[in-house]
C-alpha cells in the first residue's frame, strides 16, 4: 500500500475544494468537444437506424442536425454564454491612478493608460 492510501484509511486521494470549484481550460474544452461529439453521435445514429428501417436517406441528416442543436444548448446551458458584461482587469496595473490624476494619463494605441514619461537619456538617445 503506498502512503497517499495510508493516511487518509485506503480512500484514495480527496481533491480539494479549490479543485472542484475550478476546472482547467482542458477539461472545458474535453467537455465541450465530448458533449458536441455525442450528440451527433446519438442523434445520427438513431436517425440512421430510422434510415434503414424504413428504407430512406433524410433521418440520418435531421438526426445529426437536432443532434448539434440539442448539444450546443446543453453546452451554453452548462458553461454559461456571453455577457454583455466586461471582464475585470488586474487591478494591480491601475492600481496608482486615481480619478484626480486620470487627467495627467494618455492612451495608448493599445487602449491602455500609461503615464507620461519625462525626457530622459536611454539606450538609443534621448526620449
Amino acid at each position: 500500500m503506498d502512503n497517499a492510501s495510508t493516511k487518509n484509511g485506503g480512500r484514495g486521494r480527496h481533491p480539494s475544494s479549490s479543485d472542484e470549484s475550478h476546472p482547467s481550460g482542458a477539461d472545458i474544452g474535453w467537455g465541450i468537444t465530448g458533449t458536441l461529439l455525442s450528440g451527433l453521435i446519438v442523434w445520427g445514429g438513431a436517425g440512421w437506424l430510422l434510415d434503414r428501417w424504413w428504407d430512406t436517406r433524410a433521418f440520418i441528416v435531421i438526426g445529426m442536425l437536432l443532434g448539434l442543436a440539442s448539444a450546443i444548448y446543453l453546452v451554453v446551458k452548462k458553461y454559461g454564454g456571453a455577457t454583455d458584461q466586461p471582464v475585470p482587469i488586474s487591478t494591480t496595473s491601475y492600481s496608482k491612478i486615481s480619478s484626480t490624476s486620470y487627467t495627467t494619463y494618455r492612451r495608448t494605441p493599445g487602449g491602455r493608460r500609461s503615464r507620461p514619461r519625462a525626457q530622459e537619456v536611454t539606450q538609443k538617445g534621448t526620449r
